[in-house]
């Protein structure tokens, strides 16, 4: 429920903010704010590490850390607000004596804020389509299988203008994954990326 209400709460602000970007645009008979283009939209690549939050078994290894990355695109509505549809691959945990993997594709909401001309700050909250399979050695008593489901996404960061067009960023990220036998589990990222702008 406090997820929902998270999200309602992010789609009513970007919603009030919606006729302002239209009044405030240059010209409003041929330009939109969904728009791509005109130096709002970006391309970017996030690689970091992952952590999963699921449970190990005694007697077998267990590591939850593994290579993260995410290829994303972002529209900015205006220099506050704005969406991105970002591919998520949280690797893979070793558990079990197998392994557990998670990916899915993400839609969500950002909001900016300028620290200085070339530093901002940033939030986003959205949702997940997530795709999980778990693989364990019988002995390991603990279950496998695949799920497929939508989950809450959130995540904050920081970025650097270091050219006109080019941007890093350093971002922390949760998502909600949907794995076989133990319901929803948060798996967490913090990477470095690289944005493009045009």
């Amino acid at each position: 429920m406090r997820a929902r209400l998270l999200l309602l709460s992010a789609l009513a602000a970007l919603s009030a903010e919606m006729p302002a970007m239209a009044q405030t645009s240059g010209n409003p008979s041929t330009a939109s704010w969904w728009e791509p283009g005109s130096g709002r939209t970006s391309i970017g690549l996030n690689v970091g590490r992952s952590r999963f939050h699921t449970d190990c078994a005694a007697g077998f290894g267990c590591d939850n850390r593994d290579t993260y990355w995410s290829l994303y695109g972002r529209n900015m509505a205006s220099d506050r607000w704005g969406s991105q549809l970002s591919l998520v691959h949280m690797g893979e945990a070793d558990r079990g004596g197998g392994g557990t993997r998670a990916y899915g594709l993400d839609l969500s909401l950002v909001g900016r804020v300028p620290v200085t001309q070339s530093l901002g700050a940033y939030g986003k909250v959205g949702a997940v389509w997530g795709h999980t399979r778990v693989n364990t050695a019988a002995a390991a008593s603990l279950p496998s299988g695949t799920e497929n489901g939508l989950g809450l996404s959130f995540g904050a960061g920081v970025s650097w203008d270091f050219t006109p067009k080019l941007s890093a960023v350093l971002e922390w990220d949760r998502y909600d994954f949907k794995f076989a036998g133990t319901g929803r589990e948060g798996v967490r990222a913090t990477s470095l990326g690289l944005q493009y702008r045009y």
